[in-house]
């Protein structure tokens, strides 16, 4: 488990690939710190990468909170969150929701950046099998 989550492709709320360094000096504490909090936090389309000692100032904005992490596993999830989320702003927009517009496009954003990133991941994990 603790090698597949190491060589798994995973990505924040930026778009960005996470790396967990398997030979760094704090490989093992942060192993256990990632198996604790994901053998504890359980979201639909993620996980939190808070330490459990912490208190999340994000309260139930995980698509906007800095340590959300997930990966290709998740990506219909991912799919059909953004999907849902492009309707709640359209409905918004028309009914004059101007707050709940401007809050939703932030997850918009953020969805699209994790999608585009694990799906370029998958493209290039195909590449490199199909190469040798």
């Amino acid at each position: 488990m603790r090698r597949h989550w190491q060589e798994a492709t995973k990505v924040d709320i930026k778009g960005e690939r996470v790396s967990i360094d398997p030979e760094g000096p704090l490989a093992q504490a942060q192993w256990v710190k990632t198996r604790y909090g994901m053998s504890t936090q359980t979201l639909p389309n993620g996980y939190c990468g808070l330490p459990l000692q912490r208190t999340c100032p994000h309260a139930n904005a995980c698509l906007t909170c800095p340590v959300f992490l997930t990966g290709p596993e998740f990506l219909p999830e991912l799919r059909e969150q953004r999907r849902r989320t492009l309707t709640l702003i359209d409905v918004s927009e028309l009914g004059g929701q101007a707050r709940m517009v401007e809050m939703n496009q932030q997850v918009v954003t953020n969805l699209n950046r994790m999608i585009s990133e694990i799906e370029e991941a998958a493209t290039e994990d195909t590449d490199t099998t199909h190469a040798g």
